[in-house]
């Protein structure tokens, strides 16, 4: 018994193929068509960027909230400087 070898597809492939089956007015079926692609591999990819679009910006917020902490603790810091020496200047 023969397996067909699976065709390979590169990255700039498939995110051209996502762009098209995403587009407005576009289904992952007719892009399929045009691209003459399995339209399970297209519905594949797109919910594969779908979820690494979803990670990305759930590390970009995680990133903003890092950088605010820090901000936030140098504020923080600063502050508790300028009450001890105001704290001594009344006494």
């Amino acid at each position: 018994m023969t397996r067909k070898k699976e065709k390979t597809y590169t990255r700039e492939y498939i995110e051209n193929a996502v762009r098209l089956a995403t587009a407005s007015g576009n289904s992952a079926a007719s892009a399929a068509m045009q691209l003459k692609i399995p339209v399970w591999k297209l519905r594949s990819w797109v919910r594969e960027a779908n979820q690494k679009l979803e990670s990305s910006s759930d590390m970009e917020e995680l990133l903003r909230l890092h950088n605010e902490n820090k901000q936030l603790k140098e504020e923080l810091e600063i502050l508790k400087k300028a009450a001890a020496y105001f704290a001594k200047a009344l006494h």
